[in-house]
């Protein structure tokens, strides 16, 4: 339990920031699921003097994702468990953690910036969506124009306004610097040095995103663009332990049931700088 305990300490230490822009879910087997997203009501229409209620309908859409296992194991002497005075079996449980968190972590990288195909035949993000700014570095300009884009994207009916809220701002590493300064909170002198996103916009930094671009999320409790999964009977890394028969010692193994796929390109926009 000790041991189980470090490793998922570790494995929720190393999580990547993209985990925070997605909606978590859970799957019962290793199928293809469908995630479905209905679109706007519309309005509500006056009644006639009859009475008479019109019927509508919702548009909906899925986004497909699989979950996939990962695992890695590894054998300990039964010498270097006895002569064990410097805590490396903890050692090597965190490090089964962090190489979970780390597949994790490159499987929603790969998903990211591979810009794949929605259900609709189209990329996550293009030119046609109207998800891809006006190239530029963070600033108040560029993110004014961003929010303005956010605010009045239309819903999958292409009349309803959804008004999108900016929650997150997420950058390379190369670009952290610019974004805290853009979202750094002033005490200003006069109205004009009013800093308006000082506050609300959360900065996320994931290093091992290496395009010149930068990209806006709204929260995913409001609005998800992206998804991922467990097994519903494993969630999370699993580590098992048992002793070895054809040598002294014990045997470790780590497992993850895990899948990553994209629900909607609304949530987001994309700002090359260059």
């Amino acid at each position: 339990n000790a041991a189980n305990k470090v490793a998922l300490d570790t494995y929720k230490a190393a999580e990547s920031p993209l985990k925070a822009l997605c909606r978590q879910r859970t799957l019962p087997n290793f199928k293809e699921s469908n995630a479905i997203r209905l679109g706007e009501m519309g309005r509500l229409e006056p009644l006639d003097e009859d009475g008479e209620i019109k019927a509508t309908s919702r548009a909906e859409n899925g986004e497909s994702m699989r979950l996939g296992t990962y695992a890695r194991g590894l054998t300990v002497s039964r010498e270097l468990l006895i002569n064990d005075d410097l805590n490396l079996l903890g050692d090597m449980t965190a490090a089964l953690g962090e190489a979970a968190a780390q597949t994790e972590n490159d499987e929603l990288v790969k998903l990211f910036t591979s810009n794949p195909a929605m259900s609709d035949g189209t990329p996550v993000f293009d030119a046609s969506r109207g998800n891809i700014g006006t190239a530029g570095a963070p600033s108040i300009d560029t993110l004014t124009v961003t929010r303005v884009s956010l605010r009045t994207r239309k819903g999958m009916d292409g009349k309803t306004i959804i008004a999108v809220e900016p929650r997150y701002l997420l950058v390379s590493a190369a670009l952290e610097t610019e974004a805290e300064k853009v979202l750094a909170s002033i005490q200003p002198n006069k109205s004009d040095d009013v800093n308006p996103f000082g506050g609300k916009l959360s900065l996320l930094v994931e290093p091992r995103l290496t395009d010149n671009a930068w990209y806006v999320f709204a929260d995913p409790a409001r609005l998800a663009a992206m998804q991922y999964a467990y097994l519903s009977s494993a969630q999370g890394v699993q580590i098992q332990r048992t002793e070895a028969w054809d040598t002294l010692g014990l045997k470790f193994r780590a497992f993850l049931d895990f899948g990553c796929g994209w629900l909607d390109w609304r949530p987001v926009q994309k700002i090359p700088t260059q």
